[in-house]
């Protein structure tokens, strides 16, 4: 077996799991959060030359993960959602899905970079100075990002309780 494929062996056995554990935390639904972590670790394989010389060759892999996600969401806002596969036991959207969703749907307002920030640092849960190596950018550009991404969050997650409490 080639070294390539034996250096790419090892990074797969190690990153599948947590790869699939990201999406399935980003997505809610297995049979995408699959799909999702199978296409990052194909894309990883397609590049392995320039991501094994990445600084952090995990989260080059964590990140196209939740670009990927991201994606996903954003098709689904424009197309409708795809069918759920496993068995739903009401027809009443469970409270962890719509804040899963409300949630999604603000992150979605925020820039590029504060999306990729917050996916990196509280999705799949990279250090912040993983962030910033990954994003090549300072770690105080980090916190700075983190910071008015929160701030827009709680804002965003305010007035949604604003208009659910009205709407009581």
């Amino acid at each position: 077996m080639p070294v390539r494929d034996e250096e790419f062996r090892a990074f797969y056995e190690r990153m599948h799991d947590r790869a699939l554990r990201t999406a399935r935390r980003l997505i809610g639904n297995e049979a995408v959060a699959e799909d999702l972590s199978a296409e990052a670790l194909a894309r990883a394989y397609a590049r392995w030359g320039q991501v094994r010389s990445h600084p952090n060759p995990d989260a080059w892999l964590l990140r196209v993960v939740g670009n990927l996600a991201i994606d996903h969401v954003r098709r689904e806002r424009r197309t409708g959602p795809e069918p759920r596969t496993e068995h739903v036991a009401s027809d009443r959207p469970d409270d962890d899905a719509v804040l899963r969703v409300d949630l999604a749907r603000a992150v979605h307002k925020l820039s590029n970079r504060q999306q990729e920030v917050v996916v990196m640092r509280y999705l799949v849960d990279l250090s912040e100075d993983q962030v910033a190596t990954s994003l090549g950018m300072s770690t105080g550009s980090v916190k700075t990002h983190l910071s008015r991404a929160s701030g827009r969050l709680r804002d965003h997650m305010a007035e949604l309780d604003e208009i659910a409490a009205r709407a009581d």
